[in-house]
């Protein structure tokens, strides 16, 4: 690929394989594929690449032969429209493709300068003028170009590269604007005031950039700003924050990832929970200990708050849950939470439910929860329920002996639950036991809290039970 006029006729790069596409389309192909090839002229080319921009359903099964051709034709394609045609398809089918060909254009000038300059010398040498081309290339009057050099400055780096990256900031394409404040704060960008009219820019994708750049700068400004919008920007930046926050282990960024717990959005609390897990499941510079201590101080019994969230994150399916029921993994798709987040959402919520207020409102739906996690699909999560349920439930009252009343402290009859569970022949054997050995602690449990109320309690189970305990 290269911004100078080439003729029609000049032969494509050893890489592509000779003059443009001679191979036949494959039976199936779509005819756009076909036109990429340098038999037709310059505007049927461009029509094609710009065709495979916007594939039908049928032309899925020719997914992976039209990016490669794409990539060939703006690598190598003698006229400049088709080439920026052919970028923008790429970009349709993916933004990855893009990183993607900033890198091969990297590469193609490396290659060249190694084998004339020696390895030492060519390698500097190229790196230099892969810089100074995609620095060219900002100016660019072609947006598909300017996105390109904003990706391909941000990799190779060097001195200017930063500076350069930063009057990009006001491009009038979007897609070059978020390329070019990320690669900023990449290539070692530390101006905090330069990216903050971006974190409040009306596109999301722009926000987004801005938002991974403060996280990448990590400085005392960067987290600063970030805590400012959690607070004052509008639902989607609040969004963004909390969701880049937890790539954070610091301190102040999980103080205010805590806070948006109470956030009026729901999506943004739960984001809020899963970015706060994530930083527990890191314990480095936060340890779990500290953030579960600080959570408790916010007494988080509430219908809507921290307990609420941290079990929505808990319940939340990754692409691994979503790839055992389905047989396959589905392609492309993006694991919202992984698996060692969710076990400490899990691990916040109980710790968060025992030492919850049991005079609070109805915990019913948190304690059904855990009974139903001892089927979770995650041993550990349903294991962490295992432990918890019997001390929560006794806590709750539970153990208040066969004069407690009909109506179960909890909204829930945790023992009839538990029996149900344990016999319950659709449910795995592994919930099964689990239910058996919470019920045999749960009995353990009733009779330890009446001990030390100094109550003569005998656990019964049927009535019988009480009469045989004291007949002869």
């Amino acid at each position: 690929m290269d911004d100078r006029p080439r003729s029609e006729g000049a032969t494509g790069s050893a890489e592509s394989g000779g003059a443009g596409r001679s191979g036949r389309p494959t039976d199936g192909d779509p005819p756009a594929l076909a036109r990429l090839d340098r038999r037709f002229d310059a505007s049927a080319r461009r029509e094609a690449a710009e065709a495979l921009g916007n594939p039908s359903s049928s032309m899925s099964a020719a997914a992976e032969r039209i990016v490669e051709a794409l990539f060939e034709t703006a690598l190598d394609d003698p006229d400049e429209a088709v080439r920026a045609a052919a970028i923008e398809s790429l970009y349709f089918h993916g933004d990855d493709h893009v990183d993607r060909l900033a890198r091969r254009i990297a590469k193609r000038r490396g290659d060249g300068e190694d084998g004339a300059n020696g390895a030492g010398s060519g390698s500097r040498a190229a790196g230099r003028d892969a810089a100074e081309t995609f620095a060219r290339w900002l100016e660019h009057d072609r947006a598909a170009y300017r996105m390109v050099a904003a990706t391909g400055l941000a990799a190779v780096g060097g001195r200017g590269a930063a500076p350069r990256l930063r009057e990009a900031f006001d491009d009038d394409d979007a897609r070059v604007r978020a390329r070019a404040v990320r690669g900023y704060a990449r290539v070692g960008g530390e101006a905090v005031e330069a990216v903050r009219p971006l974190v409040n820019a009306p596109n999301d994708l722009v926000r987004g950039a801005a938002a991974d750049a403060l996280v990448a700068m990590d400085s005392d400004d960067a987290v600063e700003l970030l805590a400012l919008a959690a607070r004052r920007g509008n639902e989607r930046l609040r969004l963004v924050v909390v969701e880049r926050l937890g790539a954070l282990d610091r301190r102040d960024a999980t103080g205010v990832l805590i806070g948006s717990l109470r956030d009026p959005s729901e999506a943004v609390r739960r984001a809020a929970a899963r970015s706060v897990a994530a930083v527990v499941a890191g314990a480095d510079a936060v340890p779990a200990g500290d953030v579960r201590d600080r959570l408790l101080t916010e007494r988080p019994f509430e219908t809507d708050g921290p307990l609420a969230v941290f079990r929505a994150v808990a319940a939340e399916r990754t692409a691994a849950d979503r790839a055992g029921e389905s047989g396959s993994a589905v392609s492309g798709s993006r694991e919202r939470v992984d698996a060692e987040t969710k076990r400490y959402a899990a691990w916040l919520y109980c710790e968060l439910l025992e030492a919850a207020d049991p005079a609070a409102a109805d915990r019913s739906t948190a304690v059904e929860w855990l009974i139903d996690a001892l089927d979770h699909r995650d041993r550990l999560v349903a294991d962490l329920a295992a432990a918890y349920l019997p001390r929560i439930a006794s806590a709750d009252g539970s153990a208040e002996g066969p004069d407690r009343g009909s109506e179960p402290p909890l909204g829930v009859d945790v023992e009839r639950k538990l029996r149900a569970l344990a016999s319950d022949g659709t449910a795995s054997e592994a919930a099964r036991e689990r239910a058996r050995a919470v019920l045999r602690r749960f009995k353990r449990a009733v009779v330890e809290a009446a001990a030390d109320r100094h109550v003569e309690y005998v656990y019964v189970r049927w009535p019988a039970d009480y009469t045989e305990s004291y007949e002869g």
